[in-house]
C-alpha cells in the first residue's frame, strides 16, 4: 500500500493531451464527490512518460497531493503505445502497430489488472478512461472520447484491430462521447452501446491566461507528445510569422510559450495535428485551427477527424496555401467556431463538458 486511501485510476491513450484530460476529470470528480460531503480519492496517473510528463502535469496543474504517479503501470501503457520506445510498433506505419497491439492487447491487459490488484487490493474504487488501449478490470470504470476506437478502425476497415478496441471499449458502466467528435460529420451515425451518451468537450474550462499579453503577431503549434510527427510542424516556418510553439525543440525557431497563449489576440492561427485537445483549444480560443493533410501512414482517426473539422467548417486543411489564403480562409471558420459553441450552450446549457461528466459519473458512482 502506498498510503491510507481509496483511489482513481487512469486510463488513457497516447501523446500529452489524454493523461492531461484524465487528470483534469479526476479532479472534477473528486470535486463532485466533495459537494457531497464526501472525501476526495487518491489518484493513480501512470507515469508513461517520466519527468517531462511530471513537468508537464507540474505546469498544468501545480502540486497536487492525491495525485500518485506510477511507473509500473506507466511501463506497460508504454509497450502498447503507438509512438513509444518499446511499444509494438514495428515501422512508422500505424497500421503496422495495430497489427502488434491487436494481438498484445490482451497480455498485456493482465499484466496492468495483476500490478493493481497487487499493489492497491480492493482501494481502487474507480477508474476514469480517455480513449483506453487497456482494460483494467479493476473497478467500476467510465468512458470518455471523441470516438470509439472499434468504429474508428471498423471505418477504415481494419477488422482484427477492431475487435480488439471493442473487447477494451465494450463493458464500461457509462460511455461520453464528446461534441464534436471524430464522427460528427456523419448524419445517420447510431449509437454504439445502450450505454452512449453525447455531452460537451470533456476538456477544463478553459481559461485562457494570457489572452491579454502584449506580444509580435504570429502563429502558434502545438506539438503533440506522439514521436515522429517533426515533418507536420516543419511546414509551419513556410508561414512567415513569429512562431510560438509549446516544444521548440520539435519546431525549429519557435519561441516556448504555454498553450495558454493561443487565446490571445495577436495569434493570427493554431497550427496542430487534429487531435481534439488540440480542436477544443481553438474552439474555445476562437483562434482558427489548421491541421495537416492526413498521411496514410498515421492514425485513421485523424482521417476522419479532418472529415469533421471541414464538415462543420471548423478549422482549415493545410494544402500549401500561403499565409494570404489562409488568414482569408479564417474569417469563415471563426463564424462557424462561434455557431458550435452557440449550438453545446443550446443543447446543454454549458461548454464544460468535464464537469458535466464528471457529475454523471459521480451520481453514478454514488447510487452504484
Amino acid at each position: 500500500m502506498i498510503h491510507n486511501s481509496k483511489f482513481i485510476v487512469t486510463n488513457f491513450a497516447y501523446g500529452n493531451g489524454p493523461y492531461l484530460r484524465t487528470t483534469e476529470l479526476a479532479l472534477a470528480f473528486n470535486d463532485e464527490l466533495e459537494k457531497v460531503g464526501k472525501k476526495r480519492l487518491g489518484i493513480i496517473v501512470p507515469l508513461v512518460y517520466g519527468d517531462k510528463q511530471k513537468q508537464t502535469m507540474r505546469e498544468e496543474f501545480g502540486d497536487v497531493p492525491e495525485i500518485v504517479f506510477d511507473e509500473k503501470l506507466g511501463e506497460i501503457l508504454r509497450g502498447v503505445f503507438y509512438g513509444s520506445v518499446g511499444s509494438p510498433q514495428v515501422s512508422g506505419n500505424f497500421q503496422d502497430y495495430l497489427k502488434k497491439w491487436a494481438q498484445s492487447v490482451k497480455g498485456a491487459s493482465e499484466k496492468a489488472h495483476k500490478h493493481l490488484e497487487e499493489t492497491y487490493g480492493k482501494d481502487i474504487v474507480v477508474e476514469l478512461s480517455r480513449s483506453p488501449r487497456l482494460r483494467y478490470d479493476i473497478a467500476p470504470a467510465y468512458f470518455t472520447s471523441f470516438g470509439f476506437l472499434g468504429e474508428i478502425y471498423e471505418q477504415a476497415g481494419l477488422k482484427d484491430a477492431a475487435k480488439a478496441a471493442d473487447w477494451v471499449e465494450r463493458d464500461y458502466r457509462i460511455h461520453c462521447l464528446s461534441y464534436p467528435g471524430t464522427f460528427s460529420f456523419l448524419q445517420n451515425r447510431q449509437p454504439r452501446y445502450k450505454t452512449e451518451m453525447e455531452t460537451p468537450p470533456i476538456i477544463k474550462n478553459l481559461e485562457l491566461r494570457m489572452k491579454n499579453e502584449e506580444l509580435a503577431e504570429g502563429i502558434f503549434v502545438t506539438v503533440s507528445g506522439i514521436a515522429g510527427l517533426e515533418k507536420l510542424y516543419a511546414e509551419t516556418g513556410k508561414l512567415g510569422l513569429k512562431i510560438y510553439t509549446n516544444d521548440p525543440k520539435v519546431v525549429p525557431g519557435g519561441i516556448k510559450a504555454s498553450p495558454d497563449l493561443v487565446g490571445n489576440p495577436n495569434i493570427k492561427l493554431h497550427f496542430a495535428r487534429s487531435g481534439w485537445g488540440s480542436v477544443y483549444l481553438s474552439l474555445f480560443s476562437g483562434t482558427p485551427l489548421v491541421v495537416p493533410e492526413f498521411d496514410p501512414s498515421d492514425d485513421p482517426e485523424i482521417k476522419f477527424n479532418n472529415q469533421t473539422i471541414e464538415k462543420l467548417g471548423i478549422g482549415i486543411i493545410y494544402r500549401g496555401q500561403n499565409l494570404d489564403q489562409l488568414l482569408k480562409e479564417s474569417e469563415a471558420v471563426k463564424e462557424n467556431m462561434q455557431k458550435v459553441r452557440e449550438d453545446i450552450l443550446k443543447r446543454w446549457g454549458t461548454l464544460d463538458g468535464n464537469k458535466y461528466a464528471a457529475s454523471l459519473f459521480a451520481r453514478d458512482f454514488l447510487g452504484a
